[in-house]
Order: structure tokens, then sequence, then C-alpha cells
């Protein structure tokens, strides 16, 4: 053995460098091996897993929205989805432009997305069936295809505000869509898969597969002919007079049940990227306004439930000029002496103004709450206003009269109709229903069905809602304010409205002397009712704005339309001599 004194120092360093270098090598890999086998273990395990094994999910398949008779509203349908794992691309480039010529998209973004670190991003979703074909047939590694739902609406517009529209995942954003978003979901289920080293499937795990479980369909109160009637007099009525906006709605009196609702302006639910927000906004329970006259066979409702006059009682209404304190209250037409039903068959203001004072605050104030304005109904559509009485303590010396025509209190349309509705079934306020049903996926067992209609409470005498309202707002129509909405066929109830706008002039709050909210609703058959119907435009032009004339005519041609369909025997016969 040499003796290590005679061996060159620098030898002797180089050597000592050298195991030096070894040993701390040997530590290292030593070390990697602990972290990789000890403590990463648990990282790495998943990472094979993730190699070997793949969970995917099995989509549900959202419920249908049906109208009352079974015509599918809403809909899901399987289209593909283009995605990609970027760690199996080689050419990134290269793939990201093949894909983006094929699916017209912007070149640099799809770069972008093929760059991630993840194993999964998604290029496109919800292609077309020729752009999934042409994928497939390109064969590009690391690109694949998935099967997804479409939400559709068949057809279009209709009934858009009601059905509402969902997300790109299926989740409810607005209508039915949204208020009943879980029942339609269901809840999705996944299997696992086993793949090889190029990442193809080689089998699927049966005993880790749980199924999907598909959602609850809904079977909506709308009936899609009484809809489309509806929205067509609705729009004729709009391109006529050209309001802002305008809304309809149709109920069943005796039930409660909804039958038609339908605003404008509105938008294709198959298209809402296109709409802009005022557009998408249901009015018909989001929008309150103060309803004028309309709301006059209410308050006279209460004056004579509670026995302080009678019908054929008279009142002066000064011709035409009242002087409240400094207030003056004027009519459109002058009137000496008006009985209670006059008062509200010529819509006279000031015997209104009269009437009110006589019931005092308090009671005026708490009849109207009964018929719930001030409160929601809860009805089952997302975005219900609760509408504007202010609490009594908050009443000026004027409140009392500018309620009692009118002024002063706010309800959404939903709220007069179902009002209204309370008049024409005898006396009783009834929650206004949209869902007639709820069933499995098909459609065809009924899970739970609302038959028999939700009574709020009753808010007006039978005997006065039947012997004297009724008759009282059939002479409305007949030779009253509402004589456009008088009808041939049928006997129609029914109320005109027309109301100054308030809006701001310089710091103050003041009505307007050009905008009006012109209304009108009604009821037929008067003696039977089957439907009761509203029509309220906002500012209409073209040279009129009373609720007779721009929206009685409508509402009058909505109920002939209606009644025909639903097959209502005529009440009169009209007899052509030759």
């Amino acid at each position: 053995m040499p003796d290590r004194r005679k061996i060159p120092k620098c030898y002797r360093i180089r050597a000592g460098f050298l195991y030096a270098s070894v040993f701390i090598i040997f530590l290292a890999l030593l070390y990697q091996l602990i972290r990789i086998q000890i403590l990463d273990h648990r990282k790495y395990y998943t990472l094979a897993l993730s190699q070997q094994f793949e969970r995917l999910e099995i989509p549900t398949r959202r419920g249908l929205v049906f109208d009352r008779n079974g015509l599918k509203l809403a809909e899901s349908i399987q289209v593909s989805s283009v995605f990609a794992d970027p760690l199996l691309i080689e050419d990134k480039k290269e793939t990201a432009k093949v894909i983006s010529d094929v699916l017209s998209l912007n070149t640099s973004n799809v770069v972008k997305l093929l760059n991630s670190k993840k194993r999964f991003v998604w290029i496109k979703r919800r292609v077309e069936d020729r752009h999934a074909e042409a994928i497939r047939r390109l064969k590009l590694q690391g690109i694949g295809l998935r099967n997804e739902y479409k939400r559709v609406y068949p057809y279009g517009e209709l009934c858009c505000h009601v059905i509402g529209f969902t997300d790109v995942d299926e989740i409810g954003l607005e209508g039915v869509e949204h208020s009943l978003n879980q029942t339609l979901s269901g809840s999705k289920g996944y299997k696992v898969i086993e793949k090889d080293g190029h990442q193809r499937q080689i089998s699927t795990l049966n005993e880790e597969t749980i199924s999907a479980k598909y959602g609850d369909s809904i079977f909506l109160t709308i009936d899609y002919k009484i809809q489309s009637i509806v929205e067509n007099e609705l729009e004729n009525a709009c391109l006529k007079w050209q309001p802002n906006s305008a809304t309809a709605i149709v109920m069943d009196p005796s039930t409660g049940e909804i039958l038609a609702m339908a605003n404008r302006p509105s938008f294709n639910l198959n298209f809402v990227q296109d709409s802009k927000q005022h557009e998408r906004r249901n009015r018909a329970i989001t929008d309150c306004f103060e309803p004028g006259s309309i709301i006059k066979p209410l308050i006279v409702c209460g004056a004579l439930d509670s026995g302080l006059v009678k019908e054929d009682e008279t009142f002066f209404c000064y011709n035409g000029t009242y002087k409240v304190r400094r207030r003056v209250i004027r009519d459109i037409h002058p009137y000496d002496h008006l009985t209670v039903s006059e008062i509200v068959i010529n819509s006279s203001n000031i015997g209104m103004v009269q009437l009110g004072m006589l019931m005092g605050g308090k009671r005026l104030y708490n009849h109207l709450s009964n018929f719930s304005f001030g409160k929601k109904l809860g009805i089952e559509l997302p975005g219900e206003s609760k509408g504007i009485i202010r609490p009594l303590n908050l009443w000026s010396t004027y409140s009392i009269a500018s309620v009692a025509f009118g002024y002063e209190i706010a309800a959404t349309p939903l709220q007069l109709t179902t009002a209204f509705c309370s008049i024409a079934n005898g006396g009783t306020l009834l929650r206004p229903r949209i869902v007639y049903a709820i069933a499995d996926y098909a459609g065809k067992r009924v899970k739970r069905k609302y038959e028999l209609p939700e009574r709020i409470q009753r808010v007006i005498s039978p005997k006065v809602a039947r012997e004297v309202m009724s008759p009282m707002l059939e002479d409305v129509v007949k030779e009253g304010t509402g004589r456009n909405a008088m009808l041939f066929e049928y006997r129609v109830a029914g109320k005109t409205g027309t109301a100054k706008k308030l809006q701001k002039i310089g710091n103050k709050m003041r009505y307007s002397d050009d905008k009006y909210i012109g209304s009108f609703i009604g009821y037929a058959p008067a003696d039977n009712p089957k439907i009761c119907v509203l029509v309220t435009l906002n500012e209409p032009k073209n040279g009129d704005y009373y609720g007779g004339i721009v929206a009685a005519p409508v509402v009058s041609d909505i109920i002939k339309r209606v009644l025909r369909y639903m097959q209502v025997e005529p009440q009169y016969i009209r007899t052509v001599r030759r």
C-alpha cells in the first residue's frame, strides 16, 4: 500500500473533493428517495392515479317546462363541447391554428389555453354538430369532445319573462328557471375509467359508477294558446300607440291561476346574450305604478261593505271643481249630483274624494292593505315587488284625497289583477299561481299538483261583490268610460285607469302633464267570470293616453278571442236583417 505521504498533496485534495462530491450526491439521492417515498408519497400516489384513472362526470338532464296542456316550452338537448389536455399536446401553435379554423376562434386565445399547466381546459362549449364532427375527424392529440346539455326554447320570445333562462352551466338565472332551479336541476353522476400510457380508455370501473338523476319537470298554469293571443294583441297595441313598455295578464278568478303573462319589450330566450337588461324585466311583477282610477271600485267596495253608503246614495260633485284645503280636485267632465254607482261609471275624482273622506284614513288604509297592497303575493317567480302603501302615520292632510282616486299608492300589475279577481269570484283574495304541477322528468308521473286555490282572505262580502259591484262595473263598459271594451257576444265588467306619472322636475318631484299610464282591467262573462284581463300601457303616444281608448280595446279583443278558444257560449246572438 503506497504511503499517503508520498502522494502529492494536489492528488489528495482532488481525491477528497471527489469523495465529498460522491457522498453529497448520495445524500441528495437518499433525500430525494425519502421525499418521494415518504414525505411526498401522497402527492405522487395521487399523480400516478390521475394518470391511470380518471373520474368523469355524467351530466344530469334538466327537467322540462310545459304549459298546462303538456306543450313543451323549455328542454335540454345533448350537444358536444371541445376540451384539451395541454400536457399531451406537443405542437401547441399548430394545434391552436387548426382548432381556431374549425371553430372560428381567435388563435392567440386558443394558444393561451393550450399553454395552461392544467390537465383540462374548455376550448369551446356547446358547439354545432358539424363542428364537433370536424374535430372528431381530425383526431388531434390532447383534444377531445364531451357530451353536455344545452337549454333550448322552442317558441323563442313566447312567455319569455315567465319561463326565464339559464347560464352556460344550466343554472337558472330568471323566471321559473331560477325560482324552481333546485326542482329542475337534478343531480350529476360520475364514472371512473382506467387509462393506458397513451391516456386511452381501457375499461370502466362499474363499482365506482353513480348514475345521474334527471331533474323534475314543471307544468305551468300558462296556456300556450292564450299566451299567444295575449302577446299578439299586446304587440298590435304597441305598434299602434308606441308606449315605452306594456304589460298584460290573464288570470282565472276562481283559482288564481295565471293563464297568460306578457310584457313589452321582450326578448328571445335562445339569444339572451343579444338582449338588454330592461327587456328581460318581468314588469308584471317587478314594476309598480300609481294605478289611478282602476283602484276606485276597490275603495267603493270598502265603503259599501262597511255600511257607510249605498249604491244609490247621491253626492254633489261641484260641477267638476272641488277644493280640499289649498288643493283643487278636478273631473274631466263637470258633474253636479252623482250616485255612488255613477261615481264609478263616470270615474269621478271628486266623488271618490268624498267617499274616501267618509271612510277616513284608518279604514281606507286597512281596506287597501287587506288586498295585499304593500305586500308580496308570493307567486313562484323571482323579483316580485311588494308595491307601496305608506304607513298611516306618514299620511299627509291630502293623502286620503290622493289615495281615493289612485295616487300616493303604487301597485304591480299582478296585485291589481289579483285584487280585481276578488270582485269577480265573489269576494275572496286568492294567491296567484304560475305552477300547475310538478312531475317526473318525462312529465308522466305527477309528484305534486296544485288543485285547490290558495285563499288569502275574504276582502269583500259576496253580496257587495256579486250583486252591487259587478253590475256597476258592467255599466262602466256599457255606458261609462269603458265603452271601448264592450262586446256583442259576452257581458264584460271592467274599469279604466289613467294616471299621471311622477317625475323629477328640477329639484322637486311633480306630476307630468304629458306622461301617463293608461290601463284597463275587465272580466267576462260578467255573471260567471272565466277570465280577468289587465292591460297597461306606459307612456302611450300617437295622440291619446286614456285607458279607455288605448287599453280597453286590447282587453276587449283578448277577452273575445280567449273565451272563443275556451269554447264559452256567447251570451248574445247578433241577428242580421236581409
